[in-house]
């Protein structure tokens, strides 16, 4: 019996610390889009010069384009290198941030000892726990955005976009980050299946 209840106690923790470190996605779809119209996609091509809010980790870039590919192509669509229907691009940004938490304050429990000159004799005394206050404290954390977007390629006008908002775990964003931030977008999207 305590064998199952540390597994499930185990189970519950990591149900919500994955919970509490998933990112928050938003999804916009221009107004009269059909997607059963696209059927191929292709990356925007920046002739190999850096770009500002791209992810400055050529394995991070691959693996952001890799995810976003693997979810299209889960879908029926194909990548193509010449003519295709849809570009598509991304943005990274990491910003700085402070956040306030504030936690109530008590006093440690104690014990006093005295000495009384009147009746001569040692004495003491107890002081118990009592609210203090509150105390605030900042906290100094960082915030990823990554944003896709879904361009057609004949009005070159913007069909789709996605952005993805959640704090970083470390540093730099990294390739977990990125996937899960793509994983998050592409739940909210409905494309039609080539089944359908």
């Amino acid at each position: 019996m305590k064998k199952y209840f540390s597994i499930l106690s185990l189970g519950i923790v990591t149900v919500i610390a994955l919970t509490r470190c998933s990112p928050t996605s938003h999804v916009e779809v221009a107004q009269g889009v059909n997607f059963r119209n696209y059927k191929t996609f292709g990356w925007v091509n920046d002739n190999g010069a850096k770009k500002t809010g791209r992810a400055d980790n050529d394995i991070v870039d691959n693996n952001i384009k890799s995810s976003v590919s693997a979810e299209l192509e889960a879908k029926g669509w194909q990548e193509a290198d010449q003519q295709p229907d849809v570009l598509m691009d991304y943005n990274v940004i990491v910003q700085k941030g402070i956040r306030k938490e504030t936690e109530p304050a008590y006093s440690y429990p104690y014990t006093g000892y005295f000495y009384s000159p009147w009746s001569r004799r040692m004495g003491y005394y107890y002081n118990p726990i009592f609210f203090g206050g509150y105390t605030t404290s900042t906290i100094p954390f960082k915030v990823g955005t990554l944003t896709l977007n879904m361009v057609d390629a004949k009005t070159n006008k913007l069909i789709w976009q996605g952005c993805a908002k959640g704090d970083l775990t470390s540093k730099n964003v990294t390739s977990e980050d990125a996937k899960t931030d793509v994983k998050s977008i592409f739940k909210k999207l409905n494309l039609p299946n080539e089944t359908e």
